[in-house]
């Protein structure tokens, strides 16, 4: 599933949400809640774009990015999205350096925020394919 989205986050309500907002854009859409979960689908599946929630129960976000980044066959631009840490928290930021992430959203957020991120990364991913 070339250009698709990985929502992960171990709240359900969460992944509803971030599906019903980004699924009027035309873009598949996947779903995980656990971090063992999100590896096996970041393995069987192409995906451009993940939302990643910074803590889940079983697997750290930040592991989970470094999982994704090791990727043999393609490397998807994540988005961290967390209710624990903010913008300018050192970790986020060095994560940011790392390029383990590439953006940060802090819960709780508004749909055009999420929509505004997708747009921002289509834009970008529109202009490296020119």
């Amino acid at each position: 599933m070339k250009n698709a989205i990985l929502i992960v986050d171990d709240e359900v309500d969460m992944c509803w949400a971030m599906e019903h907002i980004l699924k009027s854009q035309g873009q598949p859409i996947v779903t995980a809640t656990s971090g063992a979960e999100a590896c096996a689908r970041l393995s069987e599946g192409y995906y451009s774009l993940v939302f990643l929630d910074a803590k889940i129960p079983d697997m750290d976000g930040l592991d989970i990015a470094r999982f994704a980044i090791k990727l043999p066959n393609y490397k998807p631009q994540i988005v961290m999205i967390s209710g624990y840490h903010y913008a300018n928290d050192p970790i986020v930021l060095h994560a940011i350096e790392d390029g383990l992430i590439v953006k940060f959203l802090a819960k709780p957020f508004t749909n055009d925020e999420i929509l505004s991120l997708f747009h921002e990364y289509w834009k970008n991913m529109d202009l490296k394919q020119t």
